[in-house]
């Protein structure tokens, strides 16, 4: 019996160290163009800081992007509150959606109405996918030349955004951390964890 026993325990060794053995199936890597432009799904994370005329605060974001479609998360005690932000459709006229976080939703001009309160500035929402990536919006731009060593500045429909710092982890040179401001008002963003293509 006990030999029973020993030879069922070591083909119950032998079965567990050849299942582990076998190989999972890989997923294919993700492939990342060149220009990040052409780039369709990504998702960032990270903390931002705004200031302006009526005060400021910091928080926490988690943005997803697929294709046109972005939502945005904010949470934490920022100057604009928490709130999910949703924008879709093309960067010269998307549709907006806001949800406040006291459970208020607003759409179309309304959203943008509040969304312009909260922050103090003009927000061209169908930017920011394009801004958070560190590339111009369709349209007219300036790439400022004089930024400091190490830096890119960007000028577009009155907002200034300084690329500070970028890194490569993520399979792309990707900004993680910058600074936006348009008259009084002042964004900060730092990016703790980018995922591309996914």
């Amino acid at each position: 019996m006990r030999g029973v026993l020993q030879r069922c325990a070591m083909l119950l060794v032998v079965t567990t160290a050849l299942a582990a053995c076998v190989s999972q199936p890989q997923r294919a890597p993700v492939q990342i163009p060149e220009d990040l432009n052409e780039l369709a799904r990504w998702q960032a994370r990270g903390r931002i800081g705004v200031s302006g005329v009526a005060g400021g605060g910091s928080g926490s974001f988690e943005w997803r992007q697929d294709g046109d479609r972005a939502d945005i998360q904010i949470r934490g005690p920022v100057g604009i509150g928490s709130v999910r932000l949703q924008v879709e459709g093309d960067e010269a006229d998307p549709q907006v959606r806001l949800q406040t976080g006291d459970g208020v939703t607003l759409e179309s001009q309304a959203a943008w109405d509040e969304l312009e309160a909260r922050l103090g500035a003009p927000v061209p929402a169908g930017h920011l996918r394009f801004w958070m990536l560190g590339l111009a919006a369709p349209g007219d731009h300036a790439w400022d030349a004089a930024a400091a060593a190490g830096q890119k500045a960007l000028e577009q429909d009155g907002w200034r955004i300084v690329y500070q710092q970028y890194s490569s982890d993520a399979g792309a040179p990707v900004p993680v951390r910058m600074n936006a401001n348009n008259g009084a008002t002042r964004v900060r963003i730092v990016v703790d964890r980018w995922q591309l293509g996914q």
